[in-house]
């Protein structure tokens, strides 16, 4: 009498669906986690657009000559989403000084952020 022994080498087809449900929810568990780290990098992406637009708008306030400091606009310059605005407030903090302030706001996931620099110089 004659056995046919076969050796069983590979996955069935039971194994390899059973180990893609396993990695699919595994992997459907990840995805708000993958979400979430997106919001979190555009977020920290617009916080840096705004930052740096804050400092060259305060680093070209204050390479203007002091005479001509008030006759900057304070008007509100919008950069991509980001909305820059200037102000000089003379005779701040005391008489001789000049208060520069520089705000970038922006919208991101419905609230309002902000970043904004302060500086203080003489003026003649």
């Amino acid at each position: 009498m004659q056995h046919n022994t076969y050796k069983q080498e590979g996955f069935s087809l039971i194994e390899l669906m059973v180990s893609l449900v396993i990695f699919l929810v595994a992997s459907m568990g990840l995805l708000p986690l993958l979400i979430t780290n997106l919001q979190v990098n555009r977020g920290n992406h617009l916080h840096d657009q705004a930052r740096h637009l804050a400092g060259e708008a305060m680093a070209r306030m204050q390479l203007v000559d002091s005479a001509h400091l008030s006759a900057l606009p304070n008007l509100p310059q919008l950069v991509g989403t980001i909305e820059v605005e200037p102000l000089i407030e003379p005779g701040q903090p005391q008489t001789g000084l000049s208060r520069l302030t520089v705000t970038a706001r922006w919208e991101q996931a419905g609230k309002q952020h902000s970043y904004q620099l302060q500086s203080v110089r003489a003026t003649p």
